[in-house]
């Protein structure tokens, strides 16, 4: 792998009609590279930290990991509302990706 900075992927919560979908997509591919349906969790437009937190832990567990400087102070720990959906996106890396990159 190069050492360019690789960031097309992207991590998406979606509302669905219990909870949400956590999705993993590469830009410009519709297709998700993983998917997970996490039931019992708030109803939109509920999104609290401890969802972000959780959301962020199942990423971990399909391999993959929020970019550590994305975490800003606009931020949800790496999340953001995606506009005019029903949706937070993060953008992700790889455990390989990141650890190129000295994460």
């Amino acid at each position: 792998m190069s050492t360019e900075d690789r960031r097309d992927l992207t991590a998406v919560c979606a509302a669905a009609q219990t909870g949400y979908v956590l999705q993993v997509i590469r830009d410009g591919d519709s297709q998700s590279l993983a998917e997970k349906e996490l039931f019992g969790w708030p109803d939109w437009p509920e999104f609290p930290p401890a969802a972000a937190h959780a959301a962020g832990c199942e990423l971990v567990m399909l391999g993959y990991m929020i970019w550590p400087d994305t975490v800003t102070p606009d931020s949800l720990i790496g999340w953001r509302r995606v506009p005019d959906e029903q949706a937070w996106s993060a953008t992700i890396g790889s455990f390989q990706d990141l650890q190129t990159h000295g994460y």
